[in-house]
């Protein structure tokens, strides 16, 4: 069975929607093998990114690379209001340059940190603009339409990019210490023993505890943290060149079989062929 409310497999290149509802896509950490542009208008949400929790608040700009995990937490059963764009990261490399890589603001960063940017009126309203005429054109087939998509991604990447570039500030975190410690301790611990015994001695609390907090404070469970964490490293190793082979013992799975089982029933494809595609 494939866990596919864990992982999005984005079959066109370019997308968006506007939404406001209750409906959270995935309730647990996922991943998707698109970039992806988060406006956050209205509601009352968390944002987890990695082992970083971040309250949003209208004009919340997230931006999330295809490596990080991440939830979302509806806090209220009211709607909430949100912009999102997901598109292939390859399709905007030939319109970067020597000067102007528009991928910067997903790339060259610890996972989860300075994802966020907050945007003024005149840029919230700037920022839809771009979008609307963004999804104008989608999925049109007269003349030009597909030239027209590509190009208004490009502004929006710009303007995406430009505000990251200009805000010094940062969003705090607000993941409470216990669970960061969990979490930082997985991330730089995966080639390590990570049962939640292990992880629980380690940080001298009582696994019990650990386990009801973590589940308690971000709705999932720790082994199916850990699970998507090395499965995240895993592609991360395939599509910069490394074998099937060193992917698996570097993203902590030491075991072969396991390992070719657990990608494929979380990505839908084997580690060989994702190797491949990227």
């Amino acid at each position: 069975m494939t866990d596919s409310k864990y992982y999005e497999m984005l079959e066109e290149d370019l997308m968006t929607y506007h939404s406001n509802s209750t409906f959270v896509p995935i309730n647990d950490f996922h991943f998707h093998e698109n970039y992806e542009i988060f406006l956050f208008l209205n509601g009352d949400i968390q944002l987890f990114i990695d082992q970083f929790c971040y309250p949003l608040q209208k004009g919340s700009l997230v931006v999330i690379n295809n490596h990080e995990i991440h939830k979302i937490r509806n806090l209220s059963s009211q709607p909430y209001e949100r912009i999102t764009l997901h598109f292939k990261p390859q399709i905007v490399l030939p319109f970067c340059s020597s000067e102007t890589n528009l991928l910067s603001c997903f790339q060259n960063r610890k996972p989860g940190l300075n994802n966020i940017v907050q945007l003024g009126e005149m840029q919230i309203e700037a920022y839809r603009s771009l979008v609307w005429k963004l999804s104008e054109v989608l999925g049109q087939t007269k003349y030009g339409s597909d030239v027209l998509s590509y190009a208004y991604l490009m502004q929006i990447l710009v303007f995406t990019n430009e505000v990251f570039r200009e805000t010094n500030a940062h969003i705090p975190s607000i993941t409470s210490s216990l669970i960061q410690s969990v979490m930082n301790y997985i991330d730089t611990n995966l080639l390590k023993e990570l049962t939640l015994d292990h992880i629980a001695k380690e940080l001298s609390v009582d696994k019990f505890h650990l386990s009801r907090t973590f589940k308690h404070q971000t709705g999932g469970t720790v082994y199916r943290y850990i699970l998507l964490k090395r499965v995240a490293q895993a592609k991360q190793l395939l599509s910069t060149g490394h074998s099937v082979s060193d992917a698996c013992h570097l993203s902590g799975f030491n075991d072969y079989a396991n390992f070719i089982r657990t990608f494929k029933n979380i990505t839908s494809i084997s580690p060989g062929q994702y190797g491949k595609s990227t």
